[in-house]
């Protein structure tokens, strides 16, 4: 059950969405704000053996071990090579947190909700996308952060 922006809503509980914007390729992406606990600088990532290649490893966050998903990897993109100034979004889902390496993150938006829409049903249950936001002349993609970790709990777990 996903329950971002887009249940939100439907749920018209408010007027706008806060949204954590970010750069991956081309793209613009967002995930609503309150699933994300905080943004990281590149730190080592401990590789974990026969891993799919979108996850990369784990960090170690103040004691806590935390998987990492590439987001270029993951979303089909070519790897590109990270740096010091390479983010870690550090995000909540499922009652599990991840590490999601994007190429920037640029801002904290407030998007009105009635801005907010599902993609459209033609793109298929299987995308990583959750809702589409009009910001300007801008569209940012909202993630299912449940589609896009999907795997990566399980995948440690079966160590």
């Amino acid at each position: 059950m996903t329950t971002t922006a887009l249940s939100e809503t439907e749920a018209g509980s408010a007027t706008a969405t806060e949204l954590v914007v970010f750069r991956i390729d081309k793209s613009e992406y967002a995930i609503p704000v309150e699933h994300v606990a905080e943004i990281l600088r590149m730190v080592a990532i401990a590789p974990v053996p026969e891993a799919p290649e979108w996850l990369p490893g784990v960090i170690n966050l103040r004691g806590k071990v935390i998987p990492v998903i590439d987001l270029r990897t993951r979303l089909g993109l070519p790897n590109m090579e990270v740096g010091l100034n390479t983010p870690i979004i550090v995000a909540e889902t499922e009652g599990q947190m991840v590490g999601l390496v994007a190429d920037s993150v640029t801002e904290l938006l407030s998007v009105p909700l009635d801005s907010v829409e599902p993609p459209d049903a033609r793109v298929g249950n299987a995308n990583a996308v959750e809702a589409v936001a009009r910001a300007g002349e801008r569209l940012l993609l909202i993630f299912d952060l449940e589609r896009v970790c999907a795997g990566s709990q399980q995948h440690l777990a079966g160590r």
